[in-house]
C-alpha cells in the first residue's frame, strides 16, 4: 500500500509559516511563506496547493494538524472540478485531517495585486470595499530574483500608497520548492491554489480575498484560477471572490488607462527580459501595448518604441493568437494605425502556425538522413 503525502506544519515566527512535506517515496521538502503581516499557523493554508499536487500525482494526503472544516468540504468540490476538467491527468485522493475552525474576527477585504491589468482593474473598481492589497514574491517573479522583486515591490508600494491602501507583502517558496518540482502546470493547474494558500494564511486580517479574473465569461476555459474553483478554497473565516467576468481585457485596459497610478506603474511582463519590468517584446507586452494604443492611453512603463523585429520573432501559443487578433481588431475599430507593428504581429501569428510543422519536418528529415547514411555504410 502506498503511503500518503504527509504534511507537518512547523512552529515558526508570527509572520512566517513552514510546512515539511514528505512524499510517498520519502522525499522531504520544506515550503516557507513569510509576510510583513502575521500569518495563520494552522494546517488550513496548506490544503489547496497540496490537494492540487496530490491529485496530479495520485497521492493521498495526511495533515498532522487541524484543517478548517469548511475548507475540507470545499476541497471535495474542488476535486470534482479538477476531475471534470482533467480526467486523464488528475485522480481523486483522500484527505486525512482533524476538522477544526479558528474564529479570528477579521473584517478586512484583500485584493491580490501584481501591478498588472487585471489586478489594477480590480483594485480601482473595488476600491470602496478593499482594505488591503496583496503583493506576492515567488509566483510570477522567481523567489531568487531579488533585484526584479525589489523593483516590483517598490512599484507596488507606490501604487498602494497612491490608491490609499496598505500593502501586504508576501514571499513564498510554494512554487520554486514544491510546485515546479512536480508535473504541475503553473497556469492551468497550480496558481489559483497557490493564491488560495496566501489568502488563507492572512485569515487573521482578512475575511474576504478578491482574486482578479484572468478571462471574461466568453473566454473561460479550465484554468488554475476560475470562478468555479476559487470560491471552493474558502474557509470558515476567509471567503474567496473571483472578480469580473463581464468585461474583457481590452475593456479593463480602457478603464485603467484613465488612472494615472496604473499608467505610471503597470507591470504585465512575465518574461522580464534584460531585467526590465516590461520587456516590450513578448506576446503579453505587445498585446497590452496594442490595447493601450487602442484606448488612447499613455503608459510610462513600456519602451517608447516597439522593436518590430522582436515582435516578428515572438513565440505564440493559440491563446496568444486569439488575444492579439482581438487587440488588433480593437486597434482598427479605434482608428489607430501603426502599420509596422500591425504587420509584425500578423507575421508572428502566421509563423506560429508554421514553426511546429517546420520543427517536425527538420526532425523527420534528420531521422531519414540517419537511415540513408546507415544504409550507405553497408
Amino acid at each position: 500500500m502506498i503511503s500518503p503525502m504527509a504534511v507537518h506544519v512547523e512552529g515558526t515566527d508570527a509572520d512566517r509559516i513552514t510546512a515539511r512535506i514528505t512524499t510517498p517515496s520519502g522525499v522531504e521538502t520544506r515550503v516557507t511563506t513569510e509576510s510583513n503581516y502575521s500569518l495563520d499557523h494552522s494546517a488550513t493554508p496548506w490544503l489547496p496547493p497540496l490537494l492540487t499536487a496530490g491529485m496530479r500525482k495520485g497521492w493521498d494526503i495526511t495533515f498532522d494538524g487541524p484543517v478548517d472544516s469548511t475548507a475540507l468540504r470545499g476541497a471535495s468540490g474542488a476535486q470534482k472540478v479538477f476531475l471534470d476538467w482533467y480526467p486523464k491527468r488528475f485522480r481523486e485522493v483522500s484527505i486525512s485531517a482533524e476538522p477544526g475552525r479558528v474564529a479570528t474576527g477579521a473584517t478586512g477585504v484583500g485584493c491580490f495585486f501584481s501591478g498588472g491589468v487585471d489586478s489594477f482593474y480590480s483594485a480601482i473598481t473595488e476600491s470602496d470595499r478593499i482594505t488591503h492589497l496583496i503583493f506576492v514574491h515567488g509566483f510570477d517573479i522567481d523567489v531568487d530574483d531579488e533585484n526584479l522583486a525589489a523593483r516590483a515591490s517598490a512599484a507596488a508600494r507606490e501604487s498602494a500608497a497612491e490608491l490609499g491602501k496598505p500593502l501586504i507583502e508576501v514571499k513564498t517558496t510554494m512554487r520554486s520548492a514544491f510546485g515546479d518540482r512536480l508535473p504541475l502546470d503553473w497556469g492551468y493547474d497550480f496558481h489559483g491554489a497557490a493564491l488560495a494558500h496566501v489568502g488563507l494564511a492572512l485569515s487573521q486580517h482578512l475575511s474576504t480575498v478578491i482574486i482578479p479574473s484572468s478571462n471574461c465569461r466568453e473566454e473561460l476555459t479550465p484554468w488554475g484560477s476560475h470562478p468555479d474553483l476559487d470560491p471552493l478554497w474558502s474557509s470558515g473565516t476567509v471567503e474567496f471572490e473571483h472578480h469580473e467576468l463581464e468585461l474583457h481585457r481590452l475593456g479593463k485596459i480602457r478603464r485603467i488607462g484613465e488612472n494615472r497610478t496604473a499608467m505610471n506603474h503597470l507591470r504585465v511582463c512575465w518574461e522580464n527580459l534584460d531585467g526590465a519590468s516590461n520587456c516590450g517584446r513578448c506576446a503579453k507586452c505587445v498585446r497590452t501595448r496594442i490595447g493601450l494604443a487602442a484606448a488612447g492611453a499613455q503608459c510610462t512603463t513600456f519602451p517608447e518604441i516597439i522593436d518590430v523585429r522582436a515582435v516578428h520573432r515572438m513565440d505564440l501559443r493559440s491563446r496568444d493568437r486569439g488575444y492579439l487578433r482581438t487587440a488588433l481588431a480593437a486597434m482598427d475599430a479605434s482608428g489607430v494605425t501603426d502599420v509596422d507593428l500591425q504587420r509584425a504581429v500578423h507575421t508572428a501569428i502566421r509563423r506560429s502556425y508554421w514553426t511546429p510543422a517546420l520543427f517536425f519536418l527538420r526532425s523527420a528529415g534528420s531521422r531519414v538522413g540517419q537511415v540513408i547514411r546507415r544504409s550507405l555504410r553497408r
